[in-house]
């Protein structure tokens, strides 16, 4: 559908300092792309995924050093206090479809985000360029829904070993690329929207470790930290380009400094969140020390550890240096003695 101010006129043929992109009139589109709230929720998202995947690992793999014979073993999906086991994967299915209704609907005045542009135009037939944006970020869901609905059948049906983690996979990788693909122009846009890239792209490898290395805990903190870190530089993206602070701001291109400046935050960026999971990882370990003290043997009575059988998922099997029936691995001596 074409805006009211959309009026058939003379086909532009330059952008006039716009993107490339033009309204159905041939009027070029001279303002930015994207925004704050658009930035800012997927960060919500991948931060609040990550921590919920952070707390599941790392029960999953103190609970396996506690377990005669237990080993650590990978999972696409963990349960969160008494939820079923189910509802990450229904969240992952449900989710995605109100994203995808928000994107191209919901969130505009003008009702649906068509694709082409209507007869009576200059520019009937042509893609409506104002709406690529939205069909471009519509486009990332899909892929995590069919994610979560393999997850759901997982549940039901034994299906082959690595089934849920080939389709996580595919969710990270098209979520990469066409991130990676999505066009931009001025340079601090470029360095902004190519380390969003390398983020996903982590996510998607990450789970690829995790196949190769299902007993790998640190493959699985891998996956958590590349998810944490893409929320957290959809938060700064956000600062960056859509708060207007004169630090960021690169004149059109021709102030280098914004640019030169993004790979330093995300640097540091990454480093708060390494330092941010270890010292979760220390703290669930005293909570789990504090029990052992406590003379608990309590962990699968009140399902800490998650399970699975048709996925394989089972009681958690060890990496990371624990050893079948429980030898002391790394930090076993802190907060405390405790038997493993």
């Amino acid at each position: 559908m074409a805006s009211s101010g959309d009026a058939p006129t003379a086909v532009h043929q330059h952008a006039g300092g716009g993107h490339g992109l033009f309204f159905c009139s041939g009027e070029p589109l001279l303002t930015e792309g994207g925004s704050w709230i658009g930035h800012l929720m997927p960060g919500v998202v991948f931060v609040l995924w990550g921590l919920h995947w952070m707390q599941g690992i790392y029960r999953n793999y103190l609970v396996s050093r506690r377990q005669k014979g237990g080993e650590y073993r990978m999972e696409t999906t963990h349960s969160l206090w008494r939820l079923p086991k189910q509802s990450e994967a229904i969240c992952k299915t449900v989710l995605p479809l109100i994203a995808i209704s928000w994107e191209l609907y919901f969130a505009h005045k003008g009702g649906f985000r068509s694709l082409l542009c209507p007869a009576g135009y200059p520019r009937a037939g042509h893609f409506y360029g104002p709406h690529m944006t939205n069909w471009q970020h519509m486009a990332i869901y899909p892929a995590f829904v069919v994610s979560g609905v393999v997850d759901l059948v997982g549940f039901e049906v034994e299906l082959p070993a690595g089934t849920q983690q080939v389709a996580l996979f595919i969710a990270f990788m098209c979520e990469a690329l066409l991130m990676g693909l999505h066009a931009k122009h001025l340079p601090l846009d470029i360095a902004v929207h190519g380390i969003l890239f390398y983020t996903m792209l982590a996510c998607a490898i990450m789970v690829l470790a995790e196949l190769a290395y299902p007993a790998s805990f640190l493959a699985s903190w891998g996956r958590v930290a590349a998810t944490l870190m893409q929320g957290v530089w959809f938060f700064a993206a956000a600062v960056i380009l859509f708060e207007h602070r004169p630090a960021w701001d690169e004149a059109g291109g021709e102030d280098m400094a914004p640019a030169m400046m993004t790979p330093v935050v995300f640097v540091f960026c990454i480093l708060l969140v390494v330092v941010f999971l270890f010292a979760s990882y220390l703290a669930f370990h005293c909570w789990f020390v504090i029990q052992d003290a406590r003379g608990a043997s309590q962990y699968e009575r009140t399902s800490a550890l998650d399970e699975d059988p048709l996925e394989g998922h089972g009681p958690a099997r060890a990496a990371f240096g624990a050893e079948p029936g429980g030898g002391k691995g790394l930090l076993s001596s802190s907060c405390g003695p405790h038997q493993v």
